[in-house]
């Protein structure tokens, strides 16, 4: 046999290199966590990570448990070589949780179907956050890092007693409002569809610390916050925060159209510290939000065989409908 030859066999018995890992998403999120007693000097951790493409049973071991490691934190694994799977658990090093947002990250792969079972609802607002500059992208990433919130964000109500009052209420408003902003602003030049879409993704974000789930009376209710402030005033101490506290770089001019988007106000009078709109992206978000709200009432309240259907007092009448 050839030198040549034998060196192509030796190469073939060389072990391929594992690309299970390389397939698997760089990010997941906590879908649960427990810890055990393993021996006199270590704890067993198992935990459930999430992502769209992947969702896996690790477990390691450690002296002191990583406080921080919580039910919907984002975390990378650090593997041990190459996975191997124990009783239906993969063995890892750890779980590390990621202290700063990942502009990269499309938060909606990492929503557990335990927040949102309409999973349309999330392919429709992950292709809406792939829409966005990357700016924007990072900036909406640094508002929702903070898991609860963001779970808040996707799970609340719009409203208590008016339009999307239920369950997933708030976000599939959001998503309806970025559909009929992107539609009608897709028609002007002058309008800026990443602004346009993230601050109709984010105008009633607010909501999530304005509505409390109480449990003993099963219903959700309005918090301090929401009575004394409102939602509006929360969104932009979010986005001040996080754009602060991460660095997020965005252009001054997209940063105040945004802003102007979501606070803009018709017929709002000067002395109360709110502008009418002046752009394009606020006129189209006031209209579109306007309308979402008001068609969600009248197809619930409107009469199955046409006519005039249940009063509610939000439509201040009787919604008419033709069904012929």
């Amino acid at each position: 046999m050839s030198d040549a030859r034998k060196t192509v066999f030796s190469l073939n018995q060389l072990p391929q290199p594992d690309h299970v890992i390389d397939r698997l998403p760089p990010v997941f999120r906590i879908q649960s966590i427990e810890r055990l007693p393993f021996d006199a000097r270590n704890l067993l951790n198992v935990a459930v990570v999430f992502h769209e493409r992947a969702v896996l049973r690790v477990e390691w071991l450690c002296r002191h448990p990583d406080s921080r490691l919580t039910v919907g934190s984002l975390v990378s694994i650090r593997w041990l070589g190459r996975p191997t799977s124990t009783l239906g658990a993969i063995r890892i090093a750890r779980l590390v949780k990621l202290e700063r947002p990942e502009a990269s990250l499309n938060p909606f792969d990492t929503v557990p179907h335990a927040w949102v079972r309409d999973r349309e609802l999330v392919a429709r607002a992950g292709r809406f956050w792939e829409s966005l500059s990357r700016p924007l992208q990072h900036l909406f990433n640094a508002v929702f890092w903070e898991p609860r919130r963001f779970q808040r964000y996707l799970e609340g109500p719009s409203s208590l007693q008016g339009h999307h009052n239920g369950r997933n209420g708030n976000f599939r408003h959001a998503l309806e409002v970025a559909e009929r902003a992107r539609t009608l602003g897709s028609h002007h030049a002058e309008v800026h569809l990443p602004v346009l879409i993230a601050a109709s993704l984010l105008h009633d974000a607010g909501k999530a610390e304005e509505y409390k789930f109480n449990p003993v009376r099963c219903r959700y209710e309005m918090t301090e916050r929401g009575a004394l402030l409102g939602h509006k005033h929360t969104i932009l101490e979010w986005i001040a925060a996080a754009r602060a506290q991460h660095r997020v770089i965005v252009p001054e001019a997209h940063y105040l159209a945004l802003l102007h988007a979501i606070t803009a106000a018709k017929g709002a009078p000067d002395w109360l510290g709110l502008r009418e709109p002046l752009s394009l992206d606020a006129h189209i978000l006031s209209t579109v939000d306007r309308l979402s709200g008001q068609a969600d009432l009248v197809s619930r309240h409107a009469a199955r065989d046409g006519g005039f259907g249940a009063y509610h007092r939000h439509l201040g009448g009787r919604p008419y409908v033709v069904r012929e």
